[in-house]
C-alpha cells in the first residue's frame, strides 16, 4: 500500500524496474527506522536494534522520495 501511495506521487506513468525497487527499500528503510508499538523496546527502532544503525536526521531527512534534484557537475575546464 505504501508503495502505491509513492507511486501514485510521482508524475510518472510508467515504472522502470529499479525505480520501483528502490520505492520498496525507501518503504522498508522508513518501517524499520521507528520502533512501532509492539516492539520488544519502546525507544530502539528495528534498525537499530538488529542492524546498529540509527536514522541520522541530517542524512536521511533532507528530501522526500522522487523529489527532482537538478546537479551541477564541474567540467575539466
Amino acid at each position: 500500500m505504501r508503495v502505491r501511495a509513492i507511486a501514485k506521487s510521482l508524475p510518472y506513468k510508467k515504472f522502470p524496474p529499479r525505480l520501483i525497487a528502490e520505492m520498496v527499500y525507501n518503504v522498508i528503510f522508513w518501517l524499520n527506522g521507528f520502533p512501532p508499538s509492539y516492539w520488544v523496546h519502546s525507544t530502539i527502532s528495528p534498525r537499530k536494534f538488529i542492524a546498529g544503525l540509527a536514522i541520522d536526521h541530517n542524512k536521511h531527512c533532507r528530501l522526500k522520495f522522487g523529489a527532482y534534484i537538478q546537479v551541477h557537475e564541474q567540467g575539466d575546464d
